[in-house]
């Protein structure tokens, strides 16, 4: 089903993500799959070699752009596996008149689930009280529990959202089950729109200096780069916890770690960075008080399965010459 070579298949996935048995077998269907496994743009284009018969390609995380573009001469479309597409060349893509399409939406719930399961384990103390339990810490102790395991509760508790899209809005609809108060900001809503999701409509700033949490879902554009910098935290209130899964680059790092060497910042749950995979040395990884997870957000089986037939359908719409979903224009 998969045993075709790059240059010889009608879809290539660039890199190496879930695809379920059933989207493997429809894309096989469509003129053969095959699995190019590039490092990098250039890696991919070698792979492909010039030839006429790759038609779409997938892409999660590897650069789409000239170089690719070069030596895919029959390429119809290409597809972000995912909502983020800042790795591909839009614009280079339109120019040549190949289709780019993402597929919003289909992860959502698994980032916005995320949020709360790592706002959940920093403020309850679990990664640090599970090996604890495990290693006797508990049974010397008795029921004479140390200070550190005190933790906070996410009840009432002013949460700002910052990007009100799909995922969002989900983030949004489960803090009221927390009864937590959420505030927002998104230029692309407005207070009304905003005002009907439950959601108070704030600017940026009074959302940092309100929030006792932030979370961000902002696609990574030249807008949203490093928004999360030095004056950004510095306007923040006091002991803010910062949550990030959307782009690691749409936090200058460096500004954060400054900040929780103060203190001024209380915490942060990460699972996006300004480069990845983030090495142990990387001085977010010394911090108690810092959740760290490996890009997981979308990484659920139900996300994949709705990420891979978004994928199938829309592969097949661009080789059969109508207009897919998600199509970017």
């Amino acid at each position: 089903m998969t045993d075709l070579s790059v240059s010889s298949a009608a879809v290539v996935c660039a890199d190496r993500f879930y695809l379920s048995d059933e989207a493997q077998a429809e894309l096989a269907r469509l003129g053969g799959l095959a699995w190019a496994d590039a490092s990098d743009a250039l890696d991919l284009a070698e792979k492909i070699g010039g030839s006429w018969a790759v038609k779409v390609i997938v892409s999660e995380y590897v650069p789409l752009n000239d170089e690719v573009l070069d030596r895919a001469p029959g390429l119809k479309g290409v597809i972000a596996y995912g909502a983020g597409y800042n790795h591909i060349d839009v614009s280079a893509m339109r120019h040549a008149s190949v289709q780019t399409c993402n597929c919003p939406g289909k992860n959502s719930q698994a980032v916005a689930e995320l949020v709360f399961g790592l706002l959940l384990s920093l403020l309850r103390r679990i990664p640090a009280a599970d090996p604890w339990v495990r290693t006797g810490g508990w049974a010397e102790t008795g029921m004479t529990l140390p200070g550190w395991i005190y933790g906070r509760e996410l009840w009432g508790k002013t949460l700002g959202i910052v990007g009100l899209g799909h995922i969002g809005v989900r983030v949004a609809k489960i803090a009221k089950g927390f009864d937590m108060k959420a505030i927002g900001c998104d230029p692309s809503l407005d207070s009304e729109q905003l005002s009907s999701l439950g959601v108070e409509p704030v600017t940026l700033s009074e959302l940092l200096s309100r929030s006792d949490i932030v979370t961000l879902h902002v696609p990574l554009v030249p807008e949203t780069e490093g928004m999360i910098d030095e004056a950004a935290l510095a306007a923040a209130k006091p002991g803010v916890i910062l949550v990030n899964t959307s782009r690691g680059r749409v936090i200058d790092e460096d500004a954060l770690v400054r900040g929780l060497r103060t203190g001024h910042i209380g915490g942060a749950a990460l699972d996006v960075f300004a480069s990845e995979p983030l090495m142990s040395s990387h001085p977010l990884a010394g911090f108690e008080n810092v959740i760290l997870t490996p890009h997981i957000g979308a990484l659920t089986r139900e996300a994949g399965d709705r990420l891979s037939d978004s994928v199938a359908r829309q592969a097949r719409d661009i080789l059969e010459g109508r207009l897919p979903e998600g199509l970017i224009r």
